[in-house]
């Protein structure tokens, strides 16, 4: 009776963590796109006022920048000041593909960051100025959608986790 016990806790324990990792993932989902999303406002700002260099440029970003946002921007701006690569996009690109399998973006997030990074390097300020419009209104529409699914969903993923452990343990009993 005692195992039997224990089992079930257990049960009902992984099922409800299950529903907080679905709830989780879009969450970290959410602050990695507002870092991005932050990264580059300061990116429209600087080159904007500036015309600070873009390697450097970069390099200050990451350091005002968290998680894989940060991490990405600082990779790139290393990798342009040591000339690895033909060109900004490229440097770009491939970045953003490594450190995309480390994070929790989407394929469809990747593509938008990476359509981006085609315009670093070889546009007008007014163009590339316009290019961040562009991210930046996809960046706003997606944390909308994911917000209103967070504050529809929520709950529901505890719920469904711990009525999906019940449902297991009155089964299995």
């Amino acid at each position: 009776m005692f195992i039997q016990g224990v089992g079930a806790l257990l049960i009902v324990s992984a099922t409800t963590f299950a529903g907080y990792a679905f709830f989780a993932k879009d969450k970290y989902r959410l602050k990695e796109l507002g870092e991005i999303e932050r990264g580059i406002l300061l990116m429209k700002n600087q080159i904007s006022y500036l015309g600070t260099p873009l390697a450097q440029l970069l390099d200050e970003i990451s350091w005002k920048i968290e998680g894989v946002a940060g991490l990405a921007f600082q990779e790139i701006a290393s990798r342009m000041e040591e000339r690895q690569g033909n060109s900004a996009d490229e440097i770009w690109e491939s970045t953003w593909v490594e450190l995309g399998k480390k994070s929790y973006l989407t394929a469809v997030d990747l593509n938008e960051l990476m359509a981006f990074g085609r315009t670093l390097g070889f546009l007008e300020k007014e163009q590339q100025e316009g290019s961040m419009d562009m991210l930046l209104h996809y960046l706003r529409e997606v944390e909308e959608r994911i917000n209103k699914r967070l504050d529809k969903n929520g709950r529901l993923y505890f719920s469904m986790g711990v009525l999906g452990g019940l449902l297991m343990v009155i089964t299995l009993l």
